[in-house]
C-alpha cells in the first residue's frame, strides 16, 4: 500500500480517535459531573455539533485553496483544544473545549472523502474512500480504548492527554505523507450560492437526510450502551468498558469491502441491506447477557460503517465539481443527528431504559433506510473508463 492511501487511513485515525473518547469514560465523567445521564450525553454532543457548525466552511475553504492544505492545518490545529480538556476545572469547561475541537475537526475528515473523490477515478475512489472509513473505526476505537485504559489507572485528565499527543503524531505523519492534490480545481463561486445548488439536488437532500439518521443511531447507541454496561447486572469498570469498543474493529476489517460491494450491488441496496443488520443487532444487545451484548454491537456497529460508506461516497460522486463542498454539507448533517443522539435518548433512558432507547434507534434506522432507498437509486453508474495512466503514477 502506497502512503498516499496510508496518509488517508491516518488522516481517518486524527479525525475519531479524540472525537467520541469520553464514551468509555462516560460513567466516571458522570460521577464528576454530579450523575447527570443528560449533561454527560452532552460532553459527546458538544464536540459533534461544533462538527456540524463548521463542516459546510471546511468544504469551501476546501474547494477554493485546496484539500491537502486544509487537512494538514485541521490536523495541527485540533491538537490545542484537545491539550485543554484534561486542564478543564468544571463541566462546562470540558464542554467548551470539546465544542472548539468538533469546529477545527471537519478540516480532516470532510476535506479527506473529497481529497479521495478527486484523486482516484470513481470506482476506485470507493475503495480508497472504504479504507478511510476503516481508519475512522480503527482511530474511534484506540481513542475509546486508550482513554478507557489510562483513566482506569491515572484518571481521565491523563487519558485526554494522552489522546491530545496521539493528535499531534498523527498530524505529523499526515503532513508528511500526504502529497498535493493533482486534480483539484479552485472553486471560487459565491459560498451559499454554491451551497443553494447543492440542496437543490433531491439526491442529496436524501443522503443528507439518512446520515443524519445513521449518526444518531450510532452516537445514541454507543453512548447510553456504556451506561447500560456499567450498571447491574454488568458493572463494567473503564477498562474492560474500553474493550468493549474493540467491535468497532470488525467493522474495520468489514468496511474495506464495502467498495467492491457497492460496485456490484449500488448505493440503495447495500445500504438497505447494512440497516438490516445494525438493527437485528441493535436488537440483540437488549438480552441481559454480555457475549450476546457484544455480537449484537459487533452487528451494529459494521452495519452502520457499511451504510456510512455508502453515504459518503454516494455524496462524493453525485455533486459534481462542488464535491468538498457537498461533502461538507453531508458532514453537518450527520453531526448535527450526533449531537441530538447524544442528548435527545437521556429522557428515553431515564424513563424507559435501554430497551426505549432501542426503540427510537429503530425508528431512525426505518427513516435512514425508506430516504436512502429513495435517493440513492440516483447514483450514478459505478463504472467508468480507465484512466490513461494507473493510479499513483504521473500522467504521461
Amino acid at each position: 500500500m502506497d502512503r498516499r492511501r496510508l496518509a488517508v487511513i491516518l488522516a481517518g485515525a486524527a479525525a475519531f480517535v479524540n472525537l467520541y473518547a469520553p464514551q468509555s469514560v462516560l460513567p466516571v465523567l458522570q460521577e464528576w459531573m454530579g450523575r447527570s445521564a443528560a449533561l454527560a450525553g452532552l460532553v459527546v454532543s458538544s464536540g459533534t455539533f461544533g462538527v456540524a457548525l463548521a463542516a459546510p466552511f471546511a468544504g469551501l475553504l476546501a474547494d477554493r485553496y485546496g484539500r491537502r492544505r486544509v487537512i494538514v492545518a485541521a490536523a495541527f490545529l485540533v491538537v490545542l483544544p484537545a491539550l485543554c480538556i484534561p486542564l478543564a476545572q468544571t463541566p462546562m469547561q470540558l464542554i467548551a473545549a470539546r465544542f472548539i475541537e468538533g469546529l477545527f475537526l471537519p478540516g480532516i475528515f470532510a476535506v479527506t472523502v473529497a481529497y479521495a473523490g478527486d484523486e482516484w477515478p470513481r470506482a476506485e475512489a470507493r475503495a480508497v474512500t472504504a479504507l478511510y472509513i476503516a481508519g475512522t473505526i480503527g482511530g474511534g476505537f484506540c481513542g475509546r480504548f486508550l482513554s478507557g485504559l489510562v483513566a482506569e489507572y491515572a484518571g481521565w485528565r491523563w487519558a485526554f492527554f494522552v489522546l491530545a499527543m496521539t493528535q499531534l503524531a498523527l498530524a505529523l505523519v499526515i503532513r508528511a505523507w500526504l502529497p498535493a492534490e493533482r486534480n483539484h480545481t479552485h472553486n471560487d463561486s459565491p459560498a451559499w450560492s454554491g451551497m443553494l445548488a447543492l440542496l437543490r439536488k433531491p439526491e442529496l437532500r436524501g443522503a443528507y437526510a439518512t446520515g443524519f439518521a445513521l449518526l444518531f443511531a450510532l452516537v445514541g447507541g454507543f453512548t447510553y450502551i456504556t451506561l447500560r454496561l456499567a450498571a447491574a447486572p454488568f458493572n463494567l469498570g473503564p477498562t474492560v468498558l474500553s474493550t468493549i469498543f474493540a467491535v468497532y474493529l470488525v467493522g474495520m476489517l468489514a468496511t474495506p469491502l464495502s467498495g467492491r460491494v457497492l460496485n456490484r450491488y449500488g448505493h440503495a441496496r447495500v445500504l438497505l441491506a447494512a440497516w438490516a443488520f445494525a438493527v437485528v443487532g441493535l436488537w440483540l444487545t437488549v438480552i441481559p447477557l454480555l457475549p450476546v451484548v457484544v455480537f449484537g454491537l459487533c452487528l451494529f456497529s459494521a452495519g452502520l460503517f457499511f451504510a456510512q460508506t455508502t453515504a459518503t461516497s454516494f455524496v462524493a460522486e453525485s455533486a459534481g465539481p462542488a464535491r468538498a463542498a457537498a461533502v461538507g454539507l453531508y458532514v453537518s448533517c450527520y453531526y448535527l443527528g450526533g449531537s441530538v443522539g447524544g442528548v435527545l435518548p437521556a429522557p428515553v433512558w431515564t424513563h424507559f431504559g435501554w430497551l426505549g432507547v432501542v426503540v427510537l434507534l429503530t425508528l431512525a434506522g426505518a427513516m435512514s433506510s425508506t430516504i436512502g432507498w429513495r435517493s440513492f437509486r440516483l447514483a450514478p453508474a459505478p463504472h467508468e473508463p480507465a484512466p490513461p495512466f494507473e493510479v499513483g503514477g504521473e500522467a504521461p
